[in-house]
């Protein structure tokens, strides 16, 4: 939950820039008054206070979703899955490839757009997936297999490979993937959206 410090003449003062700064009413917020001076006829009166957003960030994002389902008028639902710094929203609907889109690009979006959602509301980052179904990390596995299976070839040819282009979304993890292998180096190379990964031998 995000905080911060806001000083004012009155209580009021605090609480119409708290309103303005977190863009919640009064009723979300909490107020712990640091240090007050009450003044004389209202001359020299001071306040200090913090003042505590108290949102669920993991119900936000999850209501976010449930919205945006909503306004493209299907049906479905979501379910939360929390490791120790990463959240996953895993969205099952009455028409998945909507989601999905093109090369999994409309699913990237929102979930990027979850991100800035659930990571207003929180003190540190947190890493927010959004899977359809299942959909992505049964593409994550995909694309992993594929990484291995190409540097295994690699590795008993010693000749580089070329790989197609792809997004950077695949091209992390195919880094990711053959980070720890002892005889390969991947390099991504070229410009989007034509840039690729090279996986190369390397002695």
């Amino acid at each position: 939950m995000k905080s911060k410090i806001f000083e004012g003449k009155v209580m009021d003062d605090i609480i119409v820039a708290a309103q303005n700064h977190f863009h919640h009413d009064q009723q979300h917020l909490t107020i712990h008054v640091l240090e007050e001076k009450k003044g004389i006829f209202g001359i020299g009166a001071y306040v200090k206070a913090k003042v505590t957003l108290n949102l669920d960030p993991i119900e936000e994002g999850k209501k976010y979703l449930l919205q945006l389902l909503s306004d493209l008028c299907l049906e479905g639902t979501v379910e939360v899955a929390l490791a120790q710094h990463s959240v996953t929203f895993n969205i099952d609907s009455n028409n998945n490839g909507m989601i999905i889109g093109r090369e999994g690009k409309t699913l990237q979006a929102i979930q990027t757009l979850t991100s800035q959602v659930v990571n207003q509301y929180t003190k540190s980052h947190l890493k927010v997936l959004v899977d359809i179904n299942g959909y992505k990390q049964q593409h994550n596995q995909k694309i992993e297999y594929f990484a291995r299976k190409i540097a295994k070839e690699v590795t008993q040819t010693k000749i580089d490979a070329k790989l197609d282009p792809m997004n950077a979304y695949d091209r992390r993890l195919i880094h990711q993937a053959l980070s720890d292998w002892k005889h390969i180096q991947t390099v991504s190379e070229g410009a989007d959206p034509n840039r690729y990964i090279m996986i190369k031998y390397k002695r």
